[in-house]
């Protein structure tokens, strides 16, 4: 298991390249959103040595462009609820953030997980579909008297802060579970899922499930294999009366 991490890590420092654009440095990371472009955001340092970050308004402007509204009050506390989680901080409509250079490597990791997250937050089922992914998930648990917490920060061996949707705490049949509501799997974005899952199963020794969206369109092999070799449950959304179980103890 810590050759994948190490495997992990290894590839994210050869994917991500830097470029220097008037003053800023423009970071390209392997991560893509769901318009399939890769995850970019932008450096600069102060005269104190701070370095701010700036996503320069694309996550949220590239999402009103696939017509997703994200002034209603719904959207704007999950946003708001996201970005608090990781440090983040909305100015107008520039996802940012600020670090030092001992806190830039936990900053940057953060910075893109808040990222993703809101891409991943607004990517709906179907284009006809109102409710996000998540909502879905939270009321078939809700519904199902499933016990857990929301939209938790843990922290991993790596002393790395990982967001996770859902905490079902430990009970006398079953250890803590910790669950990732994955809109649309993809293996690049699928990845940073897993680590986090490993890191954090080392620091709590947890259970880790993701719950994949598999109404549109079936879930890549490659893609359940990745989950599978870091010995992460998958749930298929479409099949969710088979697993409703092993949540419930």
């Amino acid at each position: 298991m810590k050759d994948l991490i190490h495997s992990y890590t290894e590839w994210l420092k050869q994917k991500i390249n830097y470029k220097e654009i008037n003053g800023y440095f423009e970071v390209s990371t392997p991560f893509v959103n769901h318009i399939n472009d890769k995850i970019q955001f932008y450096l600069k340092r102060d005269d104190r040595g701070r370095i701010f970050m700036t996503d320069d308004g694309d996550t949220l402007n590239n999402l009103e462009m696939a017509g997703v509204d994200v002034a209603t009050p719904s959207r704007q506390k999950e946003l708001h609820s996201i970005l608090n989680g990781f440090g983040v901080i909305l100015k107008e409509n520039e996802l940012t953030t600020m670090a030092t250079p001992a806190t830039f490597p936990m900053r940057k990791h953060n910075f893109i997980q808040a990222m993703l997250s809101v891409d991943d937050l607004f990517i709906v089922a179907s284009p006809k579909v109102e409710s996000f992914f998540l909502e879905d998930v939270t009321n078939f648990l809700q519904q199902n008297n499933i016990r857990f917490s929301p939209n938790i920060i843990l922290q991993g061996k790596s002393s790395f802060q990982h967001k996770f949707d859902f905490l079902i705490p430990a009970s006398g049949k079953a250890s803590e579970r910790i669950i990732k509501a994955v809109a649309s799997p993809k293996k690049q974005n699928i990845i940073a899922q897993l680590f986090a899952f490993e890191d954090t199963k080392q620091a709590r020794n947890n259970e880790g499930i993701v719950i994949l969206n598999d109404l549109e369109k079936e879930v890549a092999p490659e893609v359940l294999q990745a989950i599978e070799e870091y010995g992460i449950n998958d749930f298929s959304w479409k099949n969710r009366e088979d697993w409703l179980d092993k949540l419930a103890v």
